[in-house]
């Protein structure tokens, strides 16, 4: 008799992401498949993996260039949430500690082609968009993280 299957090992990550903020205190998204091919969709903020000696704030800014072509200086080493998230994407499994750093910009819109989406990304990556905390807190979409509106409040300028 055969057992359940194995719990695919997970590939740990430490990841850096960007809380990005406008001057009408709206936040940029990513709208993404969930995997490739995948119906199913979700909003992010910008942001990755920590790649060689960064820290989780150099490797936040360095994804939101490589995403959306807006360079931005993180000037608060401290981010403003941290969370874990397991997730599965391409057959990979991964356990991610996400580091959140709020960043303000006075962009309107990303550059019309992001500087570097690797080939997965280009085949998942729909869009972006900014989102006020109304429309955070009204949408039915998964939002990543999930409790952004909540820390937009807190975050608001003014």
């Amino acid at each position: 008799m055969a057992g359940p299957d194995p719990v695919p090992k997970a590939e740990f990550r430490l990841a850096g992401r960007v809380i990005l903020l406008d001057a009408d205190d709206r936040v940029l998204l990513i709208h993404e498949r969930s995997d490739i091919g995948s119906e199913q969709t979700h909003w992010l903020v910008p942001g990755g993996g920590v790649e060689h000696a960064e820290s989780t704030a150099e490797a936040a800014a360095r994804e939101l260039a490589e995403e959306t072509g807006l360079l931005v200086l993180i000037t608060d080493a401290e981010p403003v949430h941290i969370e874990r998230h397991s997730w599965s994407h391409a057959g990979k499994h991964f356990d991610q500690t996400n580091h959140y750093f709020l960043a303000r910009t006075a962009a309107r819109r990303p550059a019309a082609e992001p500087r570097s989406l690797t080939d997965l990304e280009k085949s998942i990556v729909l869009g972006w968009r900014w989102w006020s905390i109304e429309d955070l807190a009204a949408s039915t979409a998964e939002i990543w993280p999930a409790n952004l509106a909540d820390l937009l409040r807190r975050h608001r300028s003014g």
